[in-house]
């Protein structure tokens, strides 16, 4: 649980840094490119600890799980990628749900909060939401509103399958990746 919680101690600490100067700081210091290297390496050191935290923390049950709420994620897991998958496309889609990304995140944490009762589940994935929550409701809409890109039609068809596609990539091979088998 421990190398959870200074995972996420890491991760979200260096999330933190846009919000103060300290980000102008360090770029004025060391560049831009440079500080986006920085910025992913320590962001991918707190996730990674995270996730191995996770795999190796106690099992604590702060509430049984549900019965049949193993579907909830299958079922959710869906229009959460294809909305992570609409971050990364010049799509009408990306600017109707505004923060995609975050938003594939909020619904990701929610179904497997859900659907695992545990502390490290809800430290993990929890968090997660949290943040993205946080973010959604704080966040500055006046960039979102002022780069619209044209109806896209094709790029939104594309979102749909590409999204479905990592959607069905993750399902098969989800013990693969977690260690968990999705239980049906």
């Amino acid at each position: 649980m421990e190398l959870l919680i200074i995972g996420m101690i890491i991760f979200y600490g260096v999330h933190l840094v846009p919000i103060f100067s300290l980000k102008k700081q360090l770029i004025n210091k060391i560049g831009q490119q440079p500080y986006l290297g920085l910025f992913s390496l320590v962001s991918a050191l707190g996730l990674g600890l995270m996730i191995y935290g996770k795999g190796h923390a106690d099992i604590i049950h702060l509430f049984p799980p549900i019965e049949s709420a193993h579907w909830v994620p299958v079922i959710l897991m869906w229009p959460a990628f294809i909305s992570l998958t609409c971050t990364y496309l010049p799509c009408s889609m990306k600017t109707t749900l505004r923060h995609p990304m975050l938003l594939g995140v909020l619904i990701f944490s929610a179904a497997h909060v859900f659907a695992n009762g545990d502390l490290a589940t809800l430290l993990l994935v929890g968090s997660f939401g949290v943040y993205s929550l946080l973010t959604i409701i704080f966040s500055n809409n006046e960039q979102i509103a002022t780069s619209k890109p044209k109806k896209t039609l094709g790029l939104n068809i594309l979102a749909i399958v590409l999204g479905s596609l990592v959607y069905i990539l993750a399902f098969v091979f989800h013990q693969h990746i977690t260690g968990m088998p999705i239980p049906i």
